[in-house]
């Protein structure tokens, strides 16, 4: 049982229980969609669409130059 649930006395079960429900049902439809990109031989398209995790990149330190000082 969620804290939530122990506080309110189970009030908010329902709504906790529809909001797992509608984030499994999207974690199913980016599955199916990024298995058919894959079947299908688009799978370039996944990092755009966001359906995968884009690792990001690592930010360079600028280079000191040999210019004058002032």
């Amino acid at each position: 049982m969620s804290q939530i649930d122990k506080i309110d006395g189970g009030v908010n079960t329902a709504r906790v229980s529809a909001a797992m429900a509608d984030r499994i049902y999207r974690d199913q439809q980016q599955t199916d969609a990024r298995r058919y990109l894959e079947r299908t031989g688009n799978a370039d398209l996944l990092p755009m669409l966001g359906l995968v995790e884009v690792a990001p990149t690592k930010r360079q330190p600028r280079k000191k130059t040999g210019g004058e000082s002032s």
